[in-house]
């Protein structure tokens, strides 16, 4: 697609400059200029013709960023300078030397001469035969100028849009201090490469505090709280005579009368046993039926069943005398 904008170009030169060969004579041919008149609608479009492809077509490709016109325009540019360059001597074309391929060559250069100069014929009358036969020169700058220029003010823009979005930090200069003695080198072994020193910007020294500080609260939290020193516990010393201890009766003796308790030394005093509370039930009437009556049992004596029952108001005051 871009070589067909070079040759779409290309050929559209030609075929616009042969539409002034083919209408009307040349005006300028090669080493002078026929005179005649010009029409308006011949000088309209030979106006048309050179601000289209002179200034209108370069300008706009390159700012499109459309490379292959104006590389299309340069080669048609090209063209108008070979008749000035490799035009041969008047000596190779004329008199009984005249060689045949200088001839055809003089031939070709001057169709391509005419051909490039009609186009512009036209505007001799109004800024003169000079000028008007060296607008054809033109296409060749301009097809490279503006591509050159326009490349360079976008690499400027977009340098100045960068250093807008993301500005560079500003440096404050190092304070240097005087010294008053001679500056002592220390002694170096081997092969030492130092790097440039630049003061760190107030946003960087800012983050490192910050950094730093996240970091001794982390370290104050990671370590573990001091334990609590428990007091010393003292051990009284041993005894230097051993001590036997009291013998603790397993039962107590069954008789109405009561012993001393024994003195414990180091041994918890026992529990006091409470007595049964005593239910007090009322004499039955002589008027209830004898099946009514409850009879509450004494409790049973050690020997078998055969043997006398012993009296329940005579246990209960046994029971009272032992506690």
């Amino acid at each position: 697609m871009r070589r067909d904008y070079f040759t779409c170009v290309f050929l559209g030169l030609i075929a616009g400059a042969l539409m002034f060969v083919c209408f009307a004579p040349l005006y300028f041919v090669y080493g002078g200029t026929v005179p005649r008149d010009f029409s308006l609608f011949e000088r309209m479009m030979s106006l048309l013709y050179a601000v289209f492809f002179i200034i209108f077509l370069p300008f706009f490709a390159a700012f499109r960023t459309k490379v292959w016109v104006n590389w299309g325009l340069a080669a048609y540019g090209i063209l108008v300078y070979l008749p000035r360059f490799f035009y041969p001597a008047e000596a190779l074309i004329t008199g009984d030397d005249a060689k045949l391929t200088k001839m055809l060559l003089a031939v070709l250069l001057r169709g391509i001469y005419g051909m490039m100069q009609a186009p512009f014929a036209a505007l001799s009358p109004l800024i003169g035969d000079k000028a008007a036969s060296g607008l054809v020169y033109w296409i060749l700058p301009t097809a490279l100028f503006w591509p050159l220029v326009l490349k360079i003010i976008r690499f400027y823009r977009r340098a100045y849009l960068s250093e807008q979005l993301n500005p560079m930090p500003k440096v404050k200069p190092a304070v240097t201090t005087a010294h008053t003695g001679p500056a002592v080198k220390p002694e170096v072994l081997g092969t030492v490469i130092t790097a440039p020193v630049v003061a760190a910007s107030p946003d960087e020294v800012a983050g490192k505090a910050a950094l730093s500080q996240s970091a001794s609260e982390k370290e104050n939290e990671i370590e573990a709280p001091e334990k609590e020193e428990t007091p010393a516990i003292p051990l009284s010393a041993p005894a230097s005579e051993e001590k036997e201890a009291p013998a603790i009766p397993l039962s107590a003796p069954a008789s109405d009368e009561k012993e001393a308790d024994p003195i414990q030394l180091g041994a918890p005093a026992p529990e006091e046993k409470k007595a049964p509370e005593v239910i007090a039930l009322s004499a039955p009437s002589p008027d209830e039926e004898p099946s009514k009556v409850i009879e509450l049992g004494a409790p049973l004596s050690e020997t078998s069943g055969d043997g006398p029952k012993p009296d329940p108001d005579k246990n209960v005051e046994n029971d009272n005398d032992t506690l």
